[in-house]
């Protein structure tokens, strides 16, 4: 991670790269600045493959309807970032490995004494495919 992420981001980063499920780490305005070995697994491209993520290029991942088309929503990542609160939904994502899934995604927003900073974000596949979002 480059130098100048605030500690709160370096240690989230640290968190989620310790856990088994799929999670990533978010800046404050919302480019995926890490993400773990099982969210690679999981989207079919390792973060040391692809690197920070912006904004834009999360949205073509998820949330997607069936056909893989990007959903205007407000996704738990958008409402840790611009509320300041945790949420948690079920919506689709576009993998490079097992192409449009279903997941259970909570996000949660980082803070520290000096401020907002973040979200991290944990993922899983929910196992039922067909259910609408």
């Amino acid at each position: 991670m480059p130098a100048g992420y605030p500690l709160v981001i370096i240690l989230a980063r640290n968190l989620v790269a310790s856990v088994t499920v799929p999670a990533f780490v978010t800046d404050e305005e919302g480019a995926v600045v890490f993400y773990n070995d099982a969210a690679g697994e999981l989207l079919g491209r390792r973060f040391e493959e692809t690197g920070r993520l912006t904004r834009d290029e999360w949205r073509a991942i998820g949330p997607v309807d069936a056909e893989g088309h990007p959903l205007d929503t407000d996704a738990p990542l958008t409402t840790a970032l611009k509320q300041n609160r945790p949420r948690h939904e079920r919506f689709r994502i576009c993998t490079d490995s097992r192409g449009v899934v279903m997941v259970e995604t909570s996000a949660f927003p980082l803070a520290a004494p000096d401020g907002f900073h973040g979200a991290v974000v944990v993922f899983w596949p929910s196992g039922n495919e067909d259910e609408d979002t």
